[in-house]
């Protein structure tokens, strides 16, 4: 059993941990509050920070554009309180705009300068009424400027279709606009002579349909603008199916005074026909020949061809694809 006196020393150690853990926290909360303070007031304090931006470059001269490489981001000197820079510092820096109307000829043809320095005031209007810019880093920037010249140019599908096997194209594909107007340096433009689409691939395509396509613009700096950055492109197709006519054959280019007979003296003509030009297709629409003067010396035998078929089947097969001969006078 435990003596009285070491139950009260247990009950008054207890007592004084509680109270030296009310003093540890009650110096921790003083702490973070002074803390806590002095963030406050050095934040509430202006400072000057450099920051890297992205530029864009507006307003250049209409019928030219530039030549050389111009700097890509720029560093701004920003003065603001401390609350301010802290989240320009830590978010995405916004984009830049330098006019670079303001550039000034360096009295050589096509060449200029721009002092960035000089748009301290327009750069700062891009900004915060709460931050002002204080300097720019380059402080001048050289222009090169070649002439603008324009060029209407074809455009060509990057397009992969897989088509449903009972279905067939009903006609070549349909762009719009099929040309487009292409603007950049001389020496850059002359050397283009179509604008090709972005790949794009659709898969087992049954009905027609009309898709958007972008074209790809391959200017290493952004130097070459189109008139547009996409088409339009229509892929009609139809259902197909296999359908067969029997013709007579005709000799033509005989001698004078000679006549024909060949053996056979009809050929079936197969092909493929969409279901809604069926009924359309008839025998009078078509034509097949042997023709005398493509007639090989050592052969009695010349090849069919068809003068003349509809425009709307596909996959036109002969059978048989020669016959033979006899020759009369």
């Amino acid at each position: 059993m435990r003596s009285p006196f070491i139950k009260t020393f247990e009950q008054d150690a207890g007592k004084e941990k509680i109270r030296l853990n009310k003093r540890v926290a009650t110096f921790l909360c003083c702490v973070f509050i002074s803390m806590l303070f002095w963030l406050l007031m050095t934040l509430s304090k202006e400072y000057v920070i450099t920051v890297i931006y992205p530029v864009n470059y507006v307003n250049a001269p209409a019928d030219k554009v530039v030549a050389n490489n111009l700097p890509t981001s720029m560093s701004l000197e920003v003065k603001s309180k401390g609350f301010f820079l802290l989240a320009y510092k830590f978010h995405d820096p916004q984009t830049v705009h330098i006019d670079l109307n303001e550039s000034k000829s360096l009295g050589e043809k096509n060449h200029y300068y721009l002092l960035t320095n000089s748009q301290v005031n327009k750069i700062t209007h891009q900004f915060s009424s709460r931050v002002a810019i204080q300097r720019v880093i380059p402080d001048t920037i050289y222009l090169n400027y070649n002439k603008k010249i324009k060029k209407r140019v074809p455009v060509r599908a990057n397009l992969s279709i897989d088509i449903d096997t009972r279905y067939q194209l009903s006609d070549s594909l349909q762009l719009n606009p099929s040309f487009v107007e292409v603007s950049g340096a001389a020496d850059v433009i002359s050397k283009i002579d179509h604008v090709e689409t972005l790949p794009m691939s659709l898969k087992n395509v049954d009905k027609p349909q009309t898709i958007i396509l972008r074209l790809k613009n391959d200017s290493v700096k952004g130097d070459v603008e189109m008139s547009v950055s996409e088409i339009k492109a229509f892929v009609n197709v139809k259902k197909f199916t296999e359908a067969s006519i029997e013709l007579p054959i005709e000799a033509i280019n005989l001698p004078s005074g000679y006549s024909l007979k060949s053996f056979p003296d009809k050929v079936s003509v197969k092909y493929n026909v969409a279901f809604d030009n069926y009924e359309k297709i008839n025998a009078q629409q078509f034509r097949a020949v042997i023709d005398y003067k493509k007639a090989d010396p050592g052969s009695n035998k010349l090849k069919i061809y068809l003068e003349k078929y509809p425009i709307d089947i596909r996959s036109v097969k002969l059978s048989p694809e020669k016959v033979e001969y006899i020759l009369k006078k």
